[in-house]
């Protein structure tokens, strides 16, 4: 059984090189490990206590799902484990950032909300309940967002909804979804995956496992349009333009556009605001599972989660080229198991979360190998 891993020391991670040249105006770049972050409070933790199973019996457990659901079952929601751990199910789902540079870690654990400042230290929980007071971990948490106002937005993606928490922490205002309904019109998802605030309030979900369909709402969740093959659901893969293979997790630039993740795809679709089709770029070899763009959106880069190699890259968010790329599969420093999710501070730290490792890293540039973008 793999352990919790303990607090690291300082390492510098040499960049690997690019599958597409780096522009010709960007400098080679490099990141390094922050020692020992976050700070966590004594008896704090991620994920499960008692560590996960090893790889082999993960991909057995992940079989018997795939068996499951190619026979027209449910994919199993997961228990809690007691003692021992659960093979599939818990861990660190996903990471995103506000406008005081504090991380949001959504957990699959007893703590559902951890937030972080930028030093690492702690600085609140939440996020337990549902408006029915209903513990929410239970619905396996995915990914989540925290909207301009400091609202936060967990995506329970078992549970079929999504949850809008006041940026205490303590409240939900606000669901979209049908609680334990799936289905693929203007109230139900079917396994959704992730969310994004656009700054008029607008809202855009992945609604990726179970349909295969990206959906815009309005501030106040009255539907408004979607875009995908057809009305949603297994049937619906496709590969054109507007088109899907798991829309897992999206992104915003300045102007709102918006950076699609097309998971099964491979590649990253760009729509603006109103949903329109734009364009696509891709990297031969990799498999993003999340991109993270900083808040302001306007530096031009993007930060993939790439579960193919297990590594981050940084990119070019004009055609996607690869200008920086570290880690590599594992439980050590720097290295991932599952790399999930991806946030980038307002002073260009990154941070990767990855599921089965249990944890959040945090990555700063090496001085004097910063990108530039001019």
């Amino acid at each position: 059984m793999l352990r919790k891993s303990a607090m690291v020391t300082c390492v510098v991670l040499p960049v690997v090189a690019a599958a597409l040249p780096a522009a010709p105006d960007a400098r080679a770049q490099e990141y390094q490990l922050v020692p020992s972050w976050p700070n966590f409070p004594e008896g704090m933790f991620f994920g499960t206590d008692g560590g996960f199973a090893d790889p082999a019996a993960r991909e057995a457990a992940a079989q018997r799902r795939r068996e499951a659901m190619a026979a027209g079952g449910q994919e199993p929601t997961p228990l809690p484990a007691e003692p021992g751990p659960q093979v599939y199910g818990t861990g660190v789902s996903g990471i995103a950032i506000d406008n005081e540079d504090q991380i949001y870690v959504f957990n699959r654990g007893v703590q559902t909300i951890l937030v972080f400042d930028r030093e690492g230290d702690f600085v609140r929980g939440g996020g337990e309940r549902d408006m029915q007071g209903e513990q929410v971990m239970g619905g396996w948490l995915h990914s989540g967002e925290v909207d301009w106002e400091g609202n936060v937005w967990v995506v329970e993606r078992r549970n079929q909804r999504i949850l809008k928490f006041e940026p205490t922490l303590e409240r939900v205002v606000m669901q979209l979804g049908t609680t334990g309904e799936a289905g693929n019109d203007a109230t139900h998802f079917s396994d959704p995956s992730g969310i994004s605030i656009l700054r008029n309030g607008n809202i855009v979900v992945t609604d990726g496992y179970g349909n295969n369909r990206v959906v815009l709402f309005s501030p106040e969740g009255r539907f408004i349009r979607q875009v995908g093959l057809g009305a949603g659901g297994s049937d619906d893969v496709g590969t054109g333009p507007g088109e899907f293979d798991l829309p897992h997790q999206a992104a915003l630039d300045a102007d709102d556009n918006i950076y699609v993740v097309d998971r099964e795809n491979r590649r990253i679709q760009v729509f603006d605001k109103d949903l329109n089709y734009m364009r696509e770029f891709a990297n031969e070899g990799w498999n993003p599972w999340d991109i993270a763009i900083s808040r302001e959106g306007d530096d031009g880069f993007g930060y993939i989660a790439d579960h193919a190699t297990e590594e981050v890259h940084k990119i070019q968010l004009s055609d996607g080229k690869i200008l920086a790329t570290w880690g590599k599969r594992g439980l050590g420093p720097g290295e991932f198991d599952w790399v999930h999710g991806m946030a980038v501070d307002s002073r260009g730290a990154v941070y990767a979360a990855d599921t089965y490792g249990q944890r959040v890293q945090k990555f700063v540039p090496v001085p004097g190998s910063e990108t530039t973008n001019r």
